[in-house]
């Protein structure tokens, strides 16, 4: 079956918006590499010691392909040589000191590794500083220093980092230096360039044009959000409307505060770039509106699964196929399961800052988890069995294992809900379907009637054929009972009692219906009885205290082949009288409402 259009638009809408929410979970693009090719790793070093304060040198000049080609993964490269790349938002201020610090040396110097190595004043063992003047306004002067670290060798230290953004903010009313050439400015650039010199010095922790570019965004961003916000209202509610289907507002609502509270973050993860924020006001401000982006995104995902899956539902519930009854419930649960997941997923990946790490201990994880978690995918398998092969649908009554009866009111991922006769709820885990019988009472065409009547033994043959034919009769007479299958035959002697068996099929699939037409069938066999006069035998035990003469037998044989003689003889005369009046051999059991006679030929 198709997906209608604007369902496929929803649909579509969706994909948009978890690729959105991919980009904010990943908007560490400027900060979780991607898998590397093997050109690349071979550029790479081969670790991340650097042995000497020139190899850490020379590896910060990745920055440089980071400005011309974009890629991040030279700038990765060049933030692994300073101090500061550990910790919650290392990784990020790392990334943000690189950029700046190249942005630097292009209002001082061009970098040469040769006059870096002839200029480094080693200070101690462990120290090393390198200081050079701005070819622009020699006043500027720059001192980077390196200290020797354990795990990683020589980096360039904190006290550098922490210098970094007072002389990225003096260079800025620099011009640069003629090596540079051309080189396009960032985006963060060309709007510092157009801020006011009063705006750009004093203020606490930001400059003024910050605070003021900061006030300005979250208002931009707030109007913007509600413009966005009220164009997708309608929209959803058309779309929903196209096909017949009236939205209900609690589930639109549930969908619009979370969207609106995702643009916002988005518009504010996108513009909070454009300020130029320092890196110690950046990499936190950064990294906490990255984590309520992900969190809204995923709030947003979770929400809008209702909203499309709503449409499927009012579209199940009006088809006949009860199939449908239980696939949209345990879609929409999957799906909103797999959105929770891959939120954590990228919320995680917001605090490692690596996001393949993260997926590889999953998947090594996820081994131990099955072991651990045996029963719950035997559960899983148990639901594919429900929803391939459908032994029911919702609504059906069924029996699982000869003790469990009852109507199925849900089918979910581990269990299926099934309700009883005495109104409970009973739980039964999926996996049971997969090693248990279930017999589907709902599947029935009619219900099923047996039972034993027990006449008493003074009752003549006659009587006993004609009671029979009676209760025939009074199956064919009845509205509910079907006419195509039903058997009233003499079934055995019985202890106390001649046993006739009585099986017939109501039409009436509810409890009520059938049992109502079967109390009135129960009544009819009495007063067919009362009136053949016929009586139903009582369990009963009789002690008969006999005279010797009466015990005495007539007509007896006088020897055993005598007697074989005689009972075949009194048989024939039996059968002349019923069975010998047939035509033929009788063929099977035909039952044909327009000839109730056909049943005994």
């Amino acid at each position: 079956m198709s997906t209608p259009r604007p369902f496929r638009l929803v649909r579509e809408f969706l994909l948009a918006a978890l690729a959105l929410v991919a980009t904010c979970g990943l908007a560490r693009v400027e900060a979780a590499p991607a898998p590397a090719t093997l050109a690349q790793e071979a550029e790479k070093p081969k670790s991340e010691h650097f042995d000497s304060p020139r190899e850490a040198l020379e590896t910060f000049l990745s920055v440089y392909e980071f400005e011309r080609s974009g890629s991040v993964e030279h700038l990765e490269r060049a933030a692994r040589v300073f101090e500061v790349r550990e910790g919650l938002t290392g990784g990020e201020r790392a990334r943000k000191l690189a950029e700046r610090l190249g942005s630097v040396f292009d209002h001082v110097t061009l970098i040469d590794p040769e006059r870096f190595e002839a200029e480094l004043v080693q200070l101690d063992e462990r120290h090393a500083q390198w200081t050079v003047s701005s070819e622009v306004d020699p006043s500027f002067t720059v001192q980077i220093g390196f200290v020797l670290t354990d795990a990683y060798g020589w980096l360039i230290d904190a006290r550098t980092c922490a210098q970094i953004e007072g002389w990225y903010v003096r260079a800025s009313d620099l011009s640069r230096i003629a090596a540079v050439g051309d080189k396009p400015r960032t985006t963060a650039e060309i709007v510092r360039s157009f801020v006011p010199a009063k705006l750009k010095h004093g203020g606490w922790l930001l400059e003024p044009w910050q605070w003021v570019g900061l006030l300005l965004l979250f208002l931009l961003a707030f109007f913007f959000e509600r413009i966005l916000t009220l164009s997708v209202r309608p929209l959803v509610r058309k779309l929903a409307r196209f096909e017949g289907v009236n939205l209900p507002a609690d589930v639109l609502a549930r969908f619009e505060r979370p969207f609106g509270w995702f643009l916002l973050a988005w518009l504010w993860l996108g513009g909070v770039q454009l300020l130029d924020l320092p890196v110690a006001v950046y990499a936190p401000l950064r990294l906490g509106v990255q984590l309520f982006t992900t969190v809204v995104g995923v709030w947003t995902l979770y929400a809008a699964t209702d909203v499309v899956c709503w449409p499927l539902k009012v579209k199940a519930d009006q088809s006949e196929n009860k199939f449908d009854d239980m696939l949209v419930p345990l879609l929409r649960r999957t799906i909103k399961i797999l959105v929770v997941i891959i939120g954590l997923v990228f919320f995680a990946s917001q605090l490692s800052g690596d996001l393949w790490h993260i997926l590889a201990g999953l998947s090594i994880g996820s081994l131990a988890v099955g072991f651990a978690a045996k029963d719950s995918i035997e559960n899983l398998f148990g639901t594919f069995t429900v929803l391939l092969d459908g032994p029911f649908r919702i609504g059906d009554v069924v029996k699982i294992g000869g003790d469990i009866e009852g109507s199925v009111e849900e089918v979910g991922f581990r269990s299926t809900r099934i309700r009883t006769v005495e109104d409970s709820v009973i739980t039964v885990p999926n996996s049971r379907f997969i090693s248990s019988h279930v017999d589907c009472l709902g599947a029935r065409r009619a219900r099923r009637v047996k039972l034993d009547l027990g006449l008493t033994y003074d009752t003549p043959a006659p009587k006993i054929e004609a009671f029979c034919e009676g209760v025939r009769e009074l199956v064919r007479a009845h509205p509910y009972t079907t006419n195509e299958n039903y058997h009233v035959w003499m079934a055995g002697f019985g202890a106390s009692s001649l046993d006739i068996e009585v099986v017939f099929f109501i039409n009436a699939l509810d409890y009520g219906t059938f049992t109502r037409e079967r109390h009135r069938m129960f009544l009819d066999i009495l007063r067919l009885a009362q009136r053949l006069g016929v009586s139903f035998a009582f369990p009963t035990t009789t002690v008969w205290m006999a005279r010797p003469e009466e015990t005495e037998h007539d007509n007896v044989p006088e020897d055993g082949p005598q007697g074989v003689l005689l009972g075949r003889s009194e048989a024939k005369a039996v059968a002349a009288g019923t069975v010998g009046k047939l035509p033929a051999k009788p063929g099977p059991v035909r039952y044909d409402p327009a000839d109730p006679d056909a049943l005994l030929r």
